[in-house]
């Protein structure tokens, strides 16, 4: 993900100000708000509100978190270039990465959830990739498994999710947008 905001030290903020999240879940859970509903203006209380006890955040944290989110915003309306990028941490960790994953599409699903409230009647490829997330939101593994296949599942799931995540903002955000007709009758 290009960006000047980083995982670690955004999560290191998160967990100064004891807000029981990592980075990857923040990101899944506001992608979440913005495919749902990317014309959403109030997003700041549902974050509070699930993620905080209802309680705002610090001014500077809160900054960091509007920049990811515009961010966010951004890269999903770049639909030709495919630009976004899940916020998994970096490093060899491939364990902590599936992890993380997992913690991503479950926050990424909560926050769908909230702006979408009739996901349970979704059919077709809509319905169909709402299972898939769910599967992936149990991602699990094996101390012992071998982690050159991991990674390279993590790899595979990982960009089967953003394709996922780009299907479902271009769902409930460009199919929604109806022409205006400027003529005059």
């Amino acid at each position: 993900m290009s960006t000047a905001i980083s995982y670690s030290k955004l999560n290191d903020e998160l967990r100064q100000h004891e807000i029981a999240l990592t980075s990857a879940e923040l990101h899944g859970f506001l992608t979440g708000l913005i495919c749902g509903d990317a014309t959403l203006q109030h997003w700041q209380p549902l974050l509070y509100q699930f993620t905080n006890d209802d309680h705002a955040y610090p001014n500077a944290l809160l900054k960091q978190v509007e920049r990811l989110y515009s961010q966010i915003k951004q890269q999903l309306a770049d639909m030709e270039d495919f630009s976004f990028e899940l916020f998994l941490p970096e490093g060899d960790d491939i364990f902590a990465r599936a992890d993380a994953l997992s913690e991503w599409v479950n926050h990424f699903l909560l926050g769908l959830g909230l702006t979408q409230k009739h996901l349970d009647k979704e059919i077709g490829d809509i319905g169909e990739a709402l299972d898939d997330l769910q599967d992936i939101a149990k991602l699990s593994y094996e101390p012992d498994d071998n982690p050159q296949e991991l990674t390279a599942a993590l790899e595979e799931i990982s960009e089967y999710v953003r394709t996922i995540v780009m299907l479902f903002y271009s769902h409930f955000n460009l199919s929604t947008q109806v022409p205006v007709n400027h003529s005059i009758n």
